[in-house]
């Protein structure tokens, strides 16, 4: 190689070298956009309007509670009926689940447990006491307030406000309208639950609802929603409060 072959292949070495870090960093600067790009966002959240407010209304302790009490705080709310044999129960065991995972990531001071009775009409304090303690929770403890009311109050703040539907229907309706659906093929079996007070009273009658959770933000607005409260990962709904309770 002659001293111009040599001059050159310096040249275009040092060529190199100089431009492999730019290189490299243009190459990580794409990467990055790239991931960004293909990135998952995070679930937007936004306000769906305001949460109905209430006066007419006791826990399970039979104490007169009113929305105004919940000021502050993001609530969980929830729709329940004492005798309930399938989901509802369910409901209930994650609620529990829920609160401790609250305790332990130090969010529960700022989140309000809120069930509401879909049954007026056969049950009250005394049955949504029994049913709490049945699943595990303390009814002394009002982090979790079990509400009743009078079958008018309850259709307004239920059906009116937050638009969940719930209807009394008899055993024998409901046989008949599972053989019509097995006739058709289209049954699909409710999972079933012990409930020892359901067990006890006995009841002819089932009530059918919406398994709605609702997340209430802590200025009394509807941030959040899920048709099916016995399903959703307590890891999920931890991750949304923190995010309110970040943004309130």
């Amino acid at each position: 190689m002659n001293d111009l072959d040599k001059a050159s292949a310096g040249a275009a070495r040092a060529a190199w070298i100089v431009a492999a870090p730019l290189i490299v960093l243009i190459a990580l600067g794409f990467g990055f956009w790239l991931g960004r790009q293909h990135a998952p966002r995070a679930e937007t959240l936004p306000t769906l309007g305001r949460a109905p407010p209430f006066r007419d209304f006791r826990n399970q302790l039979g104490r007169p509670v009113a929305s105004a009490q919940f000021a502050g705080k993001l609530q969980v709310v929830t729709f329940l009926d004492p005798y309930c044999t399938n989901d509802c129960p369910l409901i209930a065991l994650h609620l529990v689940a829920l609160e401790n995972d609250l305790r332990l990531a130090q969010l529960q001071q700022h989140v309000q447990l809120v069930a509401f009775n879909v049954d007026p009409w056969h049950t009250g304090p005394a049955q949504t006491a029994a049913f709490m303690r049945e699943y595990g929770w303390n009814p002394d403890d009002t982090r979790w307030q079990f509400l009743s009311a009078a079958p008018a109050a309850t259709r307004r703040v239920v059906r009116q406000g937050y638009h969940v539907d719930y209807a009394q229907v008899s055993l024998a309706a409901e046989a008949a309208a599972d053989a019509r659906a097995k006739a058709r093929g289209d049954y699909v079996p409710q999972p079933q639950v012990a409930n020892a007070l359901a067990a006890q009273a006995r009841p002819d009658f089932d009530v059918a609802h919406n398994d709605m959770l609702v997340l209430v933000g802590t200025h009394g607005h509807l941030r959040w929603l899920s048709a099916d409260a016995d399903s959703i990962s307590d890891v999920h709904l931890v991750n949304l409060i923190r995010r309110l309770l970040r943004r309130r």
